[in-house]
């Protein structure tokens, strides 16, 4: 089994490290899954596999931090040649140890960290110009704003050096470490400004708005349009009632036009009522069926001439429904 402890990743481990993430939400759950990737990375160490073995041991650490697993991480990754993340492994496991009271782990440790310590392989970051919002990364990894200057340890190889801020034009380099013992410094420019985005020409923001007007016309023409001939289906519909209405009054319950029965009065009073209603609901529906049409066809482009010629037979029309309606 592992022998385990909790304590804080020093500042190193976590730079050449990285942030460990959560991979599950109950205790017990991420304790088993750290153990298998432990078991796994072991097995793979034994058969040489560092490339495979490595990245478990890291997730079983993030896991389930402990003293076990950190130290076999470290000694696989100075299998591996990354003498600095070995290097802060070994700080780390230290550390543990130390917190947990194990003064033998303590100082195997340290002896360990030692040994690599000659061999390890520097960058300095220096910034020519400091702008507000700037961003400082190596191999994707915040480079702190207090460690720009300071001989950080890196692993033998390749790395990427990138510079951001708001409004500035990204940076971004390659660099390679000198071998054991040496340091390679590398300033970040001066960013330069990032370009405005182009403005559209007076031409084109003008058919932008042409293009927009007319299709904004047509669809309030539809609408308005169609309530006004939702206006005149119910006054129609009204118009019927009340004309039926007026027929049975007048043949079945009055002698003449103005002598009838209570029956014959209560019809015919119901009669105007609604021919009345339905004579508002065709002023008003053709009124919106006019208005819609106009701004459908100006939509469409049409001249106003052509449109007064649709819209003023509809508006005869529609008066002379309503006058017809009425008694």
């Amino acid at each position: 089994m592992r022998a385990r402890g909790n304590s804080l990743l020093c500042t190193a481990f976590a730079v050449l490290l990285g942030a460990g993430s959560a991979a599950a939400d109950v205790p017990s759950d991420r304790t088993a899954q750290a153990e298998v990737l432990f078991k796994d990375a072991r097995a793979l160490m034994a058969n040489g596999q560092f490339e495979q073995a490595c990245p478990k041991l890291r997730a079983s650490h993030e896991l389930d931090p402990g003293y076990g697993t950190v130290w076999n991480l470290a000694e696989c990754l100075s299998k591996q040649g990354k003498t600095a993340s070995a290097w802060a492994a070994y700080l780390e496991a230290g550390d543990m140890a130390r917190k947990a009271g194990q003064a033998e782990r303590v100082e195997k440790a340290a002896r360990r960290a030692a040994e690599l310590e000659p061999r390890l392989e520097k960058l300095t970051v220096t910034v020519a110009n400091e702008v507000p919002g700037l961003v400082v990364k190596r191999d994707g990894i915040t480079v702190a704003r207090a460690a720009w200057g300071s001989a950080l340890p890196i692993d033998p190889g390749k790395h990427v050096l990138e510079a951001a801020a708001p409004g500035k034009v990204p940076w971004k380099s390659e660099i390679t470490s000198k071998g054991p013992a040496e340091i390679v410094t590398i300033q970040v420019p001066a960013l330069a400004d990032a370009p405005a985005p182009p403005a559209a020409a007076p031409a084109e923001r003008a058919q932008a708005v042409q293009d927009t007007g007319p299709a904004t016309r047509r669809t309030v023409g539809l609408i308005v349009g169609s309530a006004g001939i939702a206006g005149l289906a119910v006054g129609a519909v009204l118009g019927g009632i009340a004309a039926g209405k007026w027929s049975n009054a007048q043949d079945n319950h009055c002698r003449t036009t103005t002598l009838c029965d209570a029956e014959g009065v209560k019809l015919a009073g119901d009669a105007k009522s609604l021919a009345g209603a339905s004579t508002g609901l065709f002023i008003g529906g053709g009124v919106l069926a006019a208005a819609g049409t106009t701004l459908f066809l100006t939509g469409l482009g049409r001249k106003k001439a052509t449109t007064g010629l649709v819209v003023q037979p509809l508006v005869g029309a529609v008066n002379g429904l309503a006058i017809d309606a009425r008694f």
